[in-house]
């Protein structure tokens, strides 16, 4: 019996010890619609935009690490989240690192999450100022 204790007791702890690391990476996963952010002015400033409702930009993490930017009626350059395409991510505590292709670290950029909750993702890349997605359905 002791033993049938001990193996139970095995089977629990390792089925409840899914990490806040998964269980974070498992609420990023979808596609994202960015609505409002605050463009970097310089310093700790920054300016609040709203993207039009005709425009699109989108981030899409997967279950397996991947990561993607992309557009709709819009170029990267007017309402880019990175402008950066297709990459990798992981969650490191709070944060995601998002390793883009056209970054110059091999790092990627590490970036705190705000929150993950209500069908919106809000995201601080730059400690400057607040990037608010909903997701895409």
């Amino acid at each position: 019996m002791k033993q049938f204790s001990a193996v139970l007791l095995l089977f629990t702890v390792i089925a409840c010890s899914k990490s806040d690391q998964d269980v974070k990476a498992n609420r990023l996963v979808g596609t994202w619609q960015l609505t409002t952010y605050c463009r970097p002015t310089g310093g700790a400033s920054c300016t609040a935009v709203s993207v039009p409702t005709d425009k699109g930009v989108y981030i899409t993490f997967d279950k397996d690490g991947g990561f993607n930017e992309f557009y709709e009626n819009t170029k990267p350059i007017d309402y880019s989240f990175l402008g950066c395409g297709m990459g990798n991510y992981t969650i490191e505590g709070d944060e995601v690192r998002i390793m883009a292709v056209c970054m110059s670290s091999m790092q990627g950029r590490l970036m705190k999450i705000v929150s993950v909750a209500n069908n919106q993702l809000i995201i601080n890349p730059y400690g400057t100022g607040e990037y608010v997605f909903v997701e895409r359905r």
